[in-house]
């Protein structure tokens, strides 16, 4: 004797057994878990590089608006304004007119910076000297380089690079 079931309670039993299996299997749950980590394995040195990078642009640019400041302090004040190392260039440094600190900057770490010794700036804006300073911005583990330069008119530029 065989079974008869009418065809309404079997669609009705398919759709309860559908509603019940709803979610993910454990193999397709490991398959997603290891590709989020081959991702990401991918992602971090190129994120490690990118931060290294941007530490080596934020101090260039951290260093030339010090340069900035100091040309505009002596020619609104009409007096000398020096710009001058906290012992060494990555240390920090200084802007002062007249032996009095107008403005401080701290040193970052992992920043290499080579300049000269300290930065006058004349009453007329333009450097104190007859070479223009050059300072060279880098930091370990990165090929990252920026030039940080002061022009004969006494404006400081960034190029990108070790400077030559």
């Amino acid at each position: 004797m065989s079974a008869h079931y009418p065809r309404r309670n079997i669609a009705n039993a398919l759709r309860r057994n559908a509603a019940l299996a709803r979610g993910f299997t454990l193999v397709e749950l490991l398959t997603v878990v290891v590709v989020l980590v081959t991702l990401t394995l991918i992602a971090v040195p190129s994120f490690n590089e990118l931060t290294r990078s941007q530490r080596v642009q934020m101090a260039a640019m951290d260093l030339f608006t010090s340069l900035l400041r100091a040309r505009s302090e002596s020619i609104k004040q009409n007096t000398d304004v020096t710009l001058s190392p906290a012992g060494t260039w990555a240390a920090g440094w200084a802007v002062a007119v007249g032996g009095t600190n107008i403005d401080t900057h701290a040193g970052t770490s992992n920043i290499s910076i080579s300049a000269p010794g300290t930065v006058t700036y004349r009453s007329s804006g333009r450097v104190a000297g007859t070479t223009p300073p050059k300072f060279s911005v880098s930091a370990t583990q990165t090929a990252t380089k920026r030039c940080v330069q002061v022009n004969l008119s006494g404006e400081p530029v960034v190029t990108n690079g070790a400077c030559s």
